[in-house]
């Protein structure tokens, strides 16, 4: 266990990242209400599902991804709480999927080009979802046919 993660220093990074992150949030928003002249009001199902993809393969690329792994290891096994906390964010799913949401929706509402990159995105997250659901289909077939052969 990391003894970082203990110390008074990692909760007061904790702690700043929280209040950064709502600071974000509330800048995106006020940013978004001005580009827009109102804030959001409605998404179609569809943008709402490409939205969704794309940022499931944003946090899959640089949560769990090898060709984001020199980036997380960047910030490994450091004795600092500043560090320490950006390593548990970097290997969070859900820390890094509420963070690549907000990017993604300010994006839709304020750039235009952006839903081309989301729906690129969205391509590679659909198609990174099925892997993961064949992969596991795989694993649970091989893990029955061993269970099977050894009754």
């Amino acid at each position: 266990m990391n003894p970082t993660r203990h110390s008074v220093s990692y909760k007061v990074w904790n702690f700043i990242f929280s209040l950064f992150f709502l600071a974000v949030l509330v800048a995106a928003l006020l940013e978004m209400k001005e580009v827009r002249g109102g804030f959001l009001v409605e998404v179609s199902p569809f943008d709402a599902i490409m939205m969704m993809f794309a940022t499931f393969r944003i946090t899959r690329l640089v949560v769990y991804d090898r060709i984001t792994l020199w980036f997380r290891e960047l910030f490994v096994d450091r004795k600092s709480g500043f560090m320490t906390v950006i390593a548990d964010l970097l290997q969070c799913p859900w820390c890094i999927g509420i963070w690549a949401a907000l990017a993604v929706v300010f994006a839709y509402f304020v750039f235009t080009w952006a839903w081309s990159v989301i729906f690129f995105l969205a391509l590679a997250g659909a198609g990174s979802l099925l892997q993961v659901i064949a992969n596991a289909i795989g694993w649970r077939a091989e893990h029955l046919k061993k269970t099977t052969e050894q009754l």
